[in-house]
């Protein structure tokens, strides 16, 4: 029998997983319909491996629910057989609150497990899950240790990427430090860089763009920094194209989460920076505070350093020892395998 499957994604954020879970999910047996939010075309248009992709337009309260009864209907009467909703959080809920026929499995990816404990819609919805995936074991560790839910759990990782373009030539006696993302102080500690001296062949990407004036203000400081120089910025659209290909080249990458960030402790526990996936996918050894040491992900591919005295990292990047992503969770073999007992489990 083949499985018809529909892997919707209603908001504007998280598409980087839906390539991977096509990657996974492709084959024969299984057909795959995408559901975008019409915001995500520019960046999905040319998805490969599925048999449609279907544009909803919620620009309006009217239009969003014209979208959440076509889709319900269409899923309902053409014999799909599995749902996945790529972020089942209350974007979801009008549109997972029909009554979908009873051989339809329902099946969400949580980006934040903190809101298990404090969301009633996350409550509601969770009633109407059979399966929640989450993007790391860490996060279904803690899921299950805490016994958030009664819910079956499982940790998938996002890691393949499409083939980007590559154009970039490093100098081969720079060594960069990539900090994906827009810069956002509410996700990460910019504050090491005031009085960080880095050696000459060094260099910083920020690989985003300031929009926030708190991120603004940072660019007008940053000119004073000793380092200034070593630093990289973008004030304009990063491109897919250049991201990756300043994330393939990268020696490292920082998430720059450390005890001063306003949800330290939920990056701990309940959720992850898309940082780490970038790097598990690249395979590239992470930079971190050493308050994540404990963790087997980054034990394997890290080297941690203590956020209040950072001068000796590249004295510790220089000796290190360690041989970076040897444990076969890494391999898409693994990873698909793994994505499809998680889907097709009885």
């Amino acid at each position: 029998m083949k499985h018809k499957i529909a892997l919707i994604e209603v908001g504007a954020f998280h598409d980087e997983c839906l390539h991977s879970q096509i990657q996974y999910l492709k084959g024969d047996e299984r057909e795959i319909t995408l559901f975008c939010n019409s915001l995500l075309k520019p960046r999905i248009n040319d998805l490969p491996d599925v048999v449609d992709i279907v544009y909803l337009d919620l620009g309006s309260k009217f239009r969003k629910h014209m979208s959440w009864y076509k889709t319900w209907r269409r899923i309902s009467k053409r014999n799909f057989n599995k749902v996945i909703f790529n972020s089942a959080e209350s974007n979801i809920y009008k549109l997972i609150s029909y009554p979908y026929p009873r051989n339809v499995e329902l099946i969400g990816t949580l980006h934040n497990a903190h809101n298990l404990i404090d969301k009633t819609k996350q409550k509601r919805i969770t009633k109407k899950l059979d399966t929640y995936l989450v993007l790391n074991d860490l996060v279904k560790e803690t899921i299950i240790k805490e016994e958030l839910t009664n819910v079956k759990v499982g940790a998938y990782y996002p890691i393949v990427f499409p083939q980007y373009k590559q154009e970039l030539i490093k100098p081969k006696d720079q060594l960069w430090i990539t900090i994906p993302g827009v810069i956002a102080f509410d996700k990460r500690d910019y504050g090491i860089f005031e009085n960080w001296k880095l050696p000459n062949h060094v260099k910083i990407i920020f690989l985003g763009r300031a929009n926030e004036p708190e991120a603004k203000e940072f660019l007008a400081q940053a000119k004073s920094f000793p380092s200034y120089e070593n630093f990289i910025f973008f004030d304009s659209f990063i491109s897919n194209d250049l991201f990756h290909d300043y994330i393939r080249n990268s020696d490292y990458i920082m998430p720059l989460i450390h005890p001063e960030n306003e949800f330290f402790e939920r990056f701990l526990k309940y959720k992850i920076t898309g940082s780490y996936n970038l790097a598990f996918g690249y395979k590239i050894p992470l930079l971190m505070d050493r308050s994540f040491s404990h963790i087997s992900d980054f034990q394997e591919n890290a080297i941690f350093y203590d956020y209040r005295s950072i001068q000796n990292i590249f004295e510790k990047i220089e000796n290190h020892e360690k041989i970076f992503y040897q444990d076969p969770k890494w391999r898409f073999e693994f990873q698909k395998k793994n994505y499809l007992d998680l889907i097709f489990a009885t």
